[in-house]
């Protein structure tokens, strides 16, 4: 990584050199090159929430990058990624699951706030974090996350926190080997490479973790539940399928499939 401190040739130096931009005085001399330019310029240096840094630029385990510890949380780079902050809960979620040698990689934001204002969220090469006071920090990725993201989008086109609120767990291989899923506030989104990833909550997913969730006959989601008949709403499986009406409640209807839409 070019320094900015020193002039050394990089793009960042150039954009600084033609700015006029003097690098402050207090700027710690172990801090330098990409992650230096990001802590002094873009998370205000030792004033900032990161604080004064506890270690010089570390080289990853993984070689394929580096970072700098601080008071606050830790800068992280690489040279596809450029430098990210992280810090809180999502940093300690990240480091749970092997910090940039896990399935997540390296950071490629910076931590922001969901649309709600009740969260927080970061996104990383493999994935998100996604953290809020009462669900902790938790892991969406893939299929799984497209999923969450899309769930609400007849309405809002934002990420389904008002529908399934915050994962309460992060992805998790279904115990028949032959999918994952992530379990939300108020219901769950499975996978598997033959039915894709699909939601299911309120009655209809109370009624299928009865019979076993993904192990039972029902087996799999394969679509979202949806209104078949006036109040009548269906979900499919790929056993069967699960009705509800406000009367009756949810009943399980085994080796039978249902059209998409009613008459």
């Amino acid at each position: 990584m070019a320094s900015w401190k020193t002039g050394a040739v990089g793009v960042t130096a150039a954009v600084v050199a033609a700015l006029g931009i003097v690098a402050p005085a207090q700027a710690d001399p172990r801090v330098n090159g990409e992650i230096g330019y990001a802590y002094e310029y873009r998370y205000n240096g030792p004033r900032g929430f990161l604080g004064q840094p506890l270690t010089s630029e570390i080289r990853t385990p993984n070689s394929k990058g580096a970072y700098v510890a601080f008071q606050g949380g830790s800068i992280y780079w690489s040279p596809w990624t450029g430098a990210h902050e992280l810090h809180g809960e999502i940093r300690n979620g990240w480091g749970r699951l092997g910090w940039e040698g896990g399935i997540l990689g390296f950071p490629i934001t910076d931590e922001g706030a969901t649309s709600s204002g009740r969260g927080r969220w970061q996104d990383f090469e493999g994935g998100s974090m996604y953290w809020a006071p009462w669900s902790g920090a938790h892991m969406v990725r893939g299929d799984i996350q497209e999923t969450y993201g899309n769930v609400m989008c007849s309405y809002d086109c934002g990420f389904g926190e008002d529908v399934l609120g915050f994962p309460i767990s992060s992805e998790t291989r279904t115990p028949n080997g032959r999918g994952a899923y992530n379990h939300f506030q108020w219901g769950s989104i499975y996978w598997s490479p033959a039915t894709g990833a699909h939601p299911v909550y309120g009655a209809i997913r109370d009624a299928w973790a009865g019979q076993g969730w993904e192990n039972g006959r029902l087996g799999f989601p394969v679509q979202e539940e949806h209104v078949w008949d006036e109040d009548y709403v269906v979900q499919q499986f790929e056993g069967g399928f699960i009705g509800f009406t406000p009367g009756y409640g949810a009943e399980i209807f085994y080796g039978r499939y249902l059209p998409q839409e009613c008459c």
